[in-house]
């Protein structure tokens, strides 16, 4: 038995494919989904999207949203889905220093800064 994942963004949908397994990545950890798994509804963190499929592993940089899993079918949800392949470590290094420069005077910016910095660390591990 395979689990269906399927992965869209604003723009059209990025992924539609079977996998043996799948791993997300949640806001508070990573999430294993086999076959058979209770539904549920989670709030992704920024990382690694990972799949088991019959082709091999594939993986896929998210940046944050929401994942569903009802029926053997894994819904993903987010801003972005880029394959780690295209991922560049220099340029994600380069984002978390800029990131890390951003003004944090009001709770505003401060939030602003986090989910930047945030982002920018979950890009360089799955680049990495």
């Amino acid at each position: 038995m395979a689990i269906r994942c399927i992965v869209v963004t604003p723009e059209r949908t990025e992924l539609d494919c079977e996998a043996d397994s799948v791993t997300l990545p949640m806001f508070d950890g990573s999430l294993g989904v086999l076959p058979g798994r209770a539904p549920m509804i989670g709030r992704l963190g920024f990382g690694t999207l990972h799949l088991s499929t019959a082709a091999g592993p594939q993986q896929f940089f998210v940046d944050g949203g929401f994942a569903q899993v009802e029926g053997n079918v894994v819904s993903v949800l987010t801003a972005r889905s880029i394959s780690v392949d295209m991922l560049d470590v220099g340029d994600a290094e380069k984002a978390l220093e800029e990131a890390q420069e951003l003004p944090g005077s009001t709770p505003e910016l401060m939030q602003i800064k986090e989910t930047a910095v945030n982002r920018a660390r979950g890009q360089l591990r799955s680049a990495r």
